[in-house]
């Protein structure tokens, strides 16, 4: 289908009644990063510039894109039509993925707990999550929707996405 939109440019569902301030905000944050990121490599020079912003931003990126993908796509994952999509039924095909004990600390469990922040954004802080977590998955087994919750062990995290990606591109 159609992507729901370009967080630079101004295209698809992402923009459609967004005002011409917050499009202008929009302009104006991406133009203060690329002059802050052209101004910073001018100064440093290439090779600093390189190490110093280069290699953590890709490394930072390769990591966000890697658990937004993963947090998204299963096996069982579901794909919903304008006319059968709900905000509850997208929230619930999200996958909770541990990375490993030191990784879901790190994070406060944004990765283990990603269901509840879909469901729970404006309520449930992020240091909140694993015991919102524990606290959803009680409260679904009792009710008899245990089998709502999506939960995958990804140590190997590369190894998923690289699963992930060949089999639902």
């Amino acid at each position: 289908g159609i992507p729901d939109g370009g967080h630079v440019i101004f295209y698809g569902r992402m923009w459609e009644g967004v005002s011409m301030k917050q499009k202008l905000d929009s302009a104006i944050s991406v133009a203060v990063s690329v002059a802050t990121a052209g101004t910073l490599w001018m100064n440093m020079g290439t090779a600093d510039f390189t190490v110093v912003c280069m290699v953590p931003w890709m490394v930072l990126s390769w990591w966000l894109f890697m658990v937004t993908y993963l947090q998204h796509h299963s096996e069982d994952g579901q794909v919903f039509t304008d006319d059968t999509y709900t905000f509850e039924r997208g929230a619930f095909q999200t996958v909770d993925r541990s990375y490993g004990n030191i990784l879901d600390n790190m994070s406060h469990h944004m990765m283990s707990g990603h269901l509840v922040h879909h469901l729970f954004f404006t309520k449930v802080p992020h240091y909140r999550l694993e015991a919102a977590t524990k606290a959803l998955r009680k409260n679904l087994d009792e009710s008899g929707q245990g089998d709502l919750y999506k939960f995958i062990d990804t140590p190997k995290y590369n190894r998923e996405l690289l699963k992930q990606w060949s089999e639902n591109w």
